[in-house]
């Protein structure tokens, strides 16, 4: 399933690369962004570090001032206006731009002046990967929506797992887990404990049955939930450390010791989602067996998502 406010805090950071994309997803959310979750946005955002915390807020002063949706003010930095001068796309340098954009600019950010095709369709519902915004469409923009589709994939999880799987804060979690058992479509369970002395409810684990939500995938299986922001982010930090065409070249060691690093920091919340088994990546592997591990496993990994 595609995760709508991942893949745009991906595109901050790949999509500089490749205008056109960047241009792509800019007009998609001009047009269908009131689907994303900006709250979920910025948590994802502020809990895995994914994407350019400067070109969202450049997209949002965009959105906010252009496309007819002033709640994308609430993403807007004004801690990060006049930030140092930087050009957009990689390969377009400032002193080619002759017509800045003005809401790109206040965060420092030269690219051309926006001007968007407008060909953008709607999400398709006959796609199983679109069933984050199908949902969303169908009952609104909510927590609610994550929660179903988490559940809807796999065993009874505890809501503090739940909130980690959704970007989520715990107590938004538990709160409308609360609410939704109250509906009979959301069950719960006890998990036998040995001690007396563990409130009541702190086992508790949520489940629903898929049946009941089948119509939204016209009978299919519900994929299994997938946390997205983790492994974009993980693709980030790995472009991060190669040189970019036309670069001096790195050694083997330099590059290693950045994602010996990048593991440091982050190698429980990647082993907390599989990542790290998926990979096998081990920070104190040899230089030439690291880049091996991600050079044999991350491209098959990436294609079988």
């Amino acid at each position: 399933m595609i995760d709508p406010e991942a893949l745009v805090l991906a595109t901050t950071v790949v999509g500089r690369e490749d205008p056109r994309l960047f241009e792509e997803v800019l007009d998609w959310l001009a047009q269908f962004g009131t689907l994303l979750n900006l709250q979920r946005l910025k948590n994802l955002q502020s809990s895995t570090a994914l994407g350019d915390p400067t070109v969202l807020g450049a997209m949002a002063e965009w959105l906010g001032k252009n496309a007819g949706q002033p709640r994308w003010k609430a993403v807007t930095a004004k801690e990060l206006h006049h930030a140092p001068k930087q050009s957009l796309f990689y390969h377009e340098p400032s002193n080619l731009i002759h017509d800045p954009d003005p809401e790109f600019a206040t965060y420092g950010v030269d690219r051309p002046r926006v001007q968007l095709r407008g060909m953008s369709g709607p999400p398709d519902h006959r796609q199983i990967a679109n069933l984050v915004v199908t949902l969303r469409s169908l009952i609104g923009v909510s927590a609610r929506v994550e929660i179903i589709l988490a559940l809807a994939g796999g065993s009874p999880i505890h809501a503090s797992e739940l909130a980690r799987m959704t970007g989520y804060a715990p107590r938004t979690v538990q709160t409308l887990l609360q609410e939704m058992t109250l509906s009979g479509h959301l069950l719960t369970a006890e998990v036998p404990v040995r001690y007396n002395k563990v409130r009541r409810g702190a086992n508790r684990r949520y489940q629903i049955r898929p049946s009941d939500w089948a119509f939204l995938s016209d009978g299919q299986p519900i994929p299994q939930w997938f946390r997205w922001a983790p492994f974009f982010h993980l693709i980030q930090e790995v472009l991060a450390t190669i040189p970019p065409a036309g670069a001096k070249p790195k050694s083997q060691v330099t590059i290693s010791s950045k994602l010996r690093e990048v593991l440091a920091k982050h190698g429980e919340a990647y082993m907390a989602d599989g990542l790290l088994a998926s990979l096998d990546l081990r920070a104190r592997s040899g230089s030439e067996e690291l880049l091996k591990s991600l050079a044999s496993h991350l491209p098959p990994l990436i294609t079988r998502l």
